[in-house]
């Protein structure tokens, strides 16, 4: 019956692609209207947790009609990145993560095109006058954010966090962040940073290597961005996880306190029996 119908009002010929949602207890000519109108339901893109380009390339492909290899191949492209003043290693720092509402069959070119009206959106005046006053580019800011959002659990953290990488830049001294060695070797799994990790040869390496790693280790999100936009000013050059496992941080001024601190963690670790 649905198949008499389609053909009398020339389905085949007539319907549109899209995302569509068939109701309980519709009938077939609802079904036909719905196909031939092109009365699609949009879909949602939500971003969270995604630290590189394949993961973000997938998202997508999961998400719109594009297909995720060609996502992948667009942000492997030179020239598209150098569009935005970007390089292949620091593109997913102008994708802001949010909850995008898209139609399925969203050609890519169009994608993009929201993605960077999102990311105008997002920088506005006073956040483009605070990266300013800290002497760092939109992409500088995103970075440090990702590592700041991979070191701290808890949202009230992140300022005081993003202090001390700030006061480290300052001077000169390598963040020695953890995260940049878990995304160096692509160790998402890694529950302890060992010496494996900070003798591990890259970039992201910023046990080895001073300033900031050639562009994010995660899409951070936006609370994060402006924490450290709004970083705490403070003397701290060190913080190290709460022994007592709390998931806080206890920050120190100076390398002695640090040190205290850390043996007391690697001794709960052991005691935890968690060595990788």
């Amino acid at each position: 019956s649905f198949e008499i119908i389609a053909q009398l009002k020339e389905l085949p010929y007539k319907i549109k692609s899209g995302h569509y949602v068939i109701a309980p207890g519709m009938n077939n000519r609802q079904i036909v209207n719905l196909f031939r109108g092109g009365l699609q339901e949009p879909v949602k893109l939500v971003i969270y947790n995604i630290r590189t380009k394949e993961e973000f390339s997938g998202l997508v492909g999961r998400t719109i009609e594009a297909d995720s290899m060609k996502v992948l191949e667009t942000l492997n492209s030179d020239s598209f990145c150098k569009t935005f003043q970007l390089d292949t290693a620091n593109i997913l720092s102008h994708f802001i993560v949010d909850n995008y509402e898209l139609w399925w069959n969203t050609p890519l070119e169009k994608f993009w095109k929201k993605m960077d009206a999102a990311h105008q959106a997002f920088w506005n005046q006073d956040r483009l006058q605070k990266a300013k006053a800290l002497n760092m580019s939109e992409k500088e800011i995103v970075t440090l954010a990702s590592i700041v959002e991979k070191e701290a659990i808890f949202h009230k953290e992140m300022p005081t966090i993003a202090g001390v990488y700030l006061n480290r830049l300052k001077i000169g001294m390598p963040l020695q962040a953890d995260p940049t060695l878990v995304f160096a070797l692509r160790d998402f799994n890694a529950r302890r940073v060992l010496n494996y990790h900070k003798d591990f040869d890259s970039p992201y390496n910023t046990y080895k290597n001073t300033g900031l790693p050639p562009g994010p280790i995660c899409m951070p999100r936006q609370n994060s961005i402006d924490a450290v936009l709004n970083a705490e000013q403070h003397q701290y050059l060190y913080f190290c996880a709460n022994p007592d496992m709390s998931g806080y941080s206890i920050f120190s001024k100076t390398y002695e306190e640090q040190m205290k601190v850390a043996a007391q963690y690697r001794k709960k670790l052991n005691a935890m029996n968690i060595h990788k």
